[in-house]
């Protein structure tokens, strides 16, 4: 009878304990790592936004043949193939990037004064005003 009182275990309770401890760690834990993942994909869309920003200015500056460009009908840039070379070696894509929530194209849209580009601004369309709408709206950077 001694032998079988002598058996080495875990009691039914001392499981559980440990159960109920991992519970505690995973119900801590998935915020956390769900609030880094969300801050990550705005740090990189804000990133994006400045990769954008500065790739506008040295289009409308320098245009494809080194002239400004004064085509006041170029207020979105995306599909022209100059434009979209800028991007090369500055994205995993070599091309204009995405929002990382999602597939959808930041929206660009430049004002003119007069012949010459006046303000840029690029907006995220994956992020609600309340969460995250990064966007930059800037003047271009003075050539010279």
């Amino acid at each position: 009878m001694r032998k079988l009182m002598s058996k080495k275990g875990f009691t039914l309770v001392e499981l559980m304990i440990v159960v109920v401890i991992l519970g505690i760690l995973v119900a801590v834990a998935v915020p956390i790592f769900s609030s880094v993942t969300k801050n990550a994909r705005i740090k990189t869309c804000d990133s994006n936004i400045r990769i954008i920003k500065g790739c506008l200015s040295t289009y409308y500056m320098t245009g494809n043949n080194g002239d400004p460009i004064t085509d006041t009908s170029k207020t979105d840039p995306s599909s022209d193939a100059g434009f979209k070379k800028l991007f090369e070696g500055k994205t995993d894509t070599n091309g204009i990037p995405t929002c990382p929530a999602g597939t959808a194209a930041y929206t660009i849209n430049v004002e003119f004064d007069g012949a010459t580009a006046s303000k840029y601004k690029v907006t995220c369309p994956n992020y609600s005003a309340t969460d995250h709408n990064p966007s930059m709206s800037e003047k271009p950077a003075s050539k010279g």
